[in-house]
């Protein structure tokens, strides 16, 4: 069993939402969701098999210089990064203790595990998860940088689509609202310096709140998970 602290590779069918909400209150909620106050480093790594990063640099608050209160993190991002490496074998990291937005600024230690963590192990895809509002008008906005992230490799894109149409998460685009390269992103910096593809996912918060829409999260889960596998 996939537990709060420990992971294993499991077959989609034994995970359940109930651990999911008991791995997001016990990694990422706490300290009114600054995290684990004083992790040195201040991001997490597991290490997989499958070369695919899944990164959530948002899953605990973090800061932005000459801003007193720290920006909002995206719920359950890093809960689902773990799940993906549980259920897939690909490699995650995560922003384990609130620190400078990894999304904001180059020079930081989240963005320093990223760089060695994809020189260390041959990743050939990031996927950088974020969280928006449950008004906005898509289920997942797909950040390419106008396609220049992508590397000439389109096929990332098409494939993902599919798969979403494949789950029923229907409203899905590309460079709708975030293109993920409008600041020092994960995305830009993965791309442009590293020569990796990268994909930014907006995720709508109602695939994300596995308290009030279990099937939707499950479905999310699923559908991320057959599509990393697939790589």
């Amino acid at each position: 069993m996939l537990t709060v602290w420990g992971w294993s590779t499991l077959p989609v069918a034994q995970w359940s939402v109930e651990e999911a909400i008991a791995t997001e209150r016990k990694l990422f909620a706490i300290n009114g969701y600054r995290g684990i106050q004083g992790q040195d480093p201040v991001y997490t790594v597991l290490n997989g098999e499958l070369p695919v990063l899944v990164s959530a640099p948002h899953a605990v608050k973090h800061l932005r210089v000459g801003v007193v209160e720290p920006k909002e993190e995206d719920e359950y991002t890093g809960t689902l990064a773990r799940l993906l490496h549980a259920l897939t074998g690909c490699h995650a990291i995560y922003l384990a203790s609130c620190d400078l937005d990894p999304n904001f600024y180059d020079d930081c230690a989240y963005k320093a595990g990223l760089r060695d963590t994809i020189a260390q192990h041959g990743i050939r895809l990031v996927l950088d998860l974020h969280g928006s509002a449950v008004w906005r008008t898509y289920d997942i906005d797909i950040g390419t940088c106008h396609g220049e992230a992508l590397l000439g490799r389109s096929e990332l894109v098409e494939c993902l689509l599919e798969y979403c149409k494949r789950h029923g998460i229907k409203e899905v685009f590309e460079n709708h609202t975030f293109s993920g390269c409008g600041q020092p992103t994960v995305t830009r910096l993965v791309s442009r310096e590293l020569g990796i593809p990268a994909l930014q996912l907006e995720i709508n918060k109602k695939w994300r709140d596995p308290e009030k829409r279990p099937e939707q999260f499950r479905t999310l889960v699923e559908c991320l998970a057959a599509y990393i596998r697939g790589q």
